[in-house]
């Protein structure tokens, strides 16, 4: 939630020139809540790790709504808790999809940033022999709200950033991405390498404290101050009523033309070179830490340039069987893969050795964002984390037991601090949690992402 409107709110561009705002029915005062600065652009970053993510064991010690509890695999999680929404037992509901349009579990699931049937293709289902599947048939929400933003903020450079630690192979058990149109099989391949990316994103970035001022007008270009009164309108959206949104649309094109006109202002300080380190393999299993870090500097900085506000993280492809070494494994050779498919408690017991390593590692992104000044406040204040997975029991391929969580300030949008379980909310799903994540990014005349079969209408209730 945001701060109530004043009666004489205005929106403040550069060089000092304010506009009046029309009347809104939401300049009637709220209850107050933190502070977080409303004219920042919304930033969201979806996280994810494969394989399942629960051994039969639980995920949680305590699950009742604001007492909940991490057990031992999240405990890296607990700091924050305070910031997060834990939701259980999220259906992803593939099982609704007619035969022959729904690959497996693995495949399926990976893909479930983009709800939407599987297309023809020649990919054996599940490595079943005689029966081929292809891509899903429609565009991920990355996707989605990158194009979105990129309508209002042509200047953008990226509409999304797409990254994945570990491989460059690119398969219908790994990619997460796709660009659709709805009906279209588009898959995107993901940013693998750290190092190029970072510089094709800010190569002119100098060593120094500076940055080079090619790059700088580029910046402020994109920050202009058509585009900053554009971010006021759209956090605002988020909590207006239809009436108000078409009042604020009008106003939006009447200011237009004279908004363009407007002086730039200043560089946001925290856009600045980060350290990438001495250059090291960034496709060796042993150096997936470093590669998943860099990435999530990069993310920042994205955030803080403004180059992109939409990034989709992936510590490894679907399937990935990447040995983990460095953990004292039961069976240490084994890959990833390999042990979620395994039903005994040597096997659950490199699993939650994995996951907890996994989610030490996440939370690194949680302080880089907490570190990142961004307005009067912190990325942290300003950006939702949506963590995900394909499947719920990876041994089972079971799609109806997932757990997703919300972490960040993300501009006070939801109730945090809170455990929600949706295994007796029958009518949401994993499509309606998407939907939640689009009504935050300010697009809450959304009411369905991907097939029929797979959402009710609506945002996930009592989040906000």
């Amino acid at each position: 939630m945001i701060k109530p409107l004043n009666r004489r709110a205005f929106l403040r561009g550069a060089s000092g020139v304010a506009m009046a705002l029309p009347f809104l029915d939401a300049m009637t005062p709220l209850s107050a809540s933190a502070a977080v600065d409303p004219s920042r652009p919304r930033r969201i970053i979806f996280v994810f790790k494969p394989n399942g993510d629960d051994d039969a064991a639980g995920r949680m010690t305590n699950t009742s709504e604001t007492g909940f509890a991490f057990n031992p695999v999240r405990a890296a999680l607990s700091p924050y808790r305070s910031d997060l929404i834990v939701l259980e037992n999220v259906d992803k509901r593939h099982g609704r999809l007619p035969p022959g349009e729904r690959a497996d579990g693995h495949q399926q699931g990976g893909s479930a940033l983009g709800p939407w049937k599987s297309g023809e293709g020649s990919f054996p289902i599940g490595g079943a022999p005689g029966q081929f599947i292809g891509y899903i048939k429609g565009p991920t929400i990355d996707v989605e709200l990158g194009n979105r933003i990129r309508a209002e903020v042509p200047s953008m450079p990226r509409s999304h950033l797409y990254m994945r630690v570990g491989d460059t192979g690119n398969n219908i058990w790994n990619v997460h991405s796709h660009n659709g149109p709805v009906g279209n099989q588009a898959p995107a391949n993901p940013s693998t390498n750290p190092y190029t990316l970072y510089q094709s994103l800010f190569g002119n970035l100098q060593a120094g404290e500076e940055a080079d001022p090619a790059l700088v007008r580029r910046i402020a270009k994109q920050q202009s101050a058509l585009d900053l009164v554009n971010g006021e309108l759209t956090s605002l959206k988020a909590r207006l009523g239809a009436a108000d949104r078409a009042r604020l649309d009008r106003h939006t094109e009447a200011m237009r033309d004279i908004e363009r006109s407007l002086a730039l202002p200043e560089v946001n300080n925290a856009c600045a070179p980060v350290a990438m380190g001495t250059q090291i393999d960034p496709y060796s299993s042993a150096n997936y830490a470093t590669m998943g870090e860099l990435f999530f500097k990069i993310s920042a900085l994205a955030f803080a340039c403004d180059t992109t506000r939409v990034v989709n993280f992936n510590w490894s492809g679907n399937t990935n069987n990447r040995t983990y070494s460095n953990l004292g494994l039961t069976n240490p050779g084994s890959g990833h893969h390999d042990l979620s498919h395994i039903n005994n408690d040597a096997a659950f017991e490199d699993i939650r050795r994995i996951n907890a390593e996994l989610w030490r590692q996440t939370v690194k992104l949680y302080e880089l964002l907490k570190n990142t000044e961004d307005g009067d406040g912190t990325l942290w204040d300003h950006t939702l984390v949506v963590h995900w997975n394909e499947l719920g029991r990876g041994y089972a391929h079971s799609n109806h037991d997932n757990m997703v969580i919300f972490a960040g300030v993300a501009h006070n949008y939801f109730r945090r601090g809170r455990y929600l379980n949706l295994q007796s909310a029958s009518t949401k799903g994993f499509s309606d949690v998407l939907v939640s994540c689009m009504h935050y990014m300010g697009y809450e005349n959304v009411t369905t992402f991907g097939e029929p079969e797979l959402c009710t209408g609506g945002p996930v209730t009592g989040l906000t």
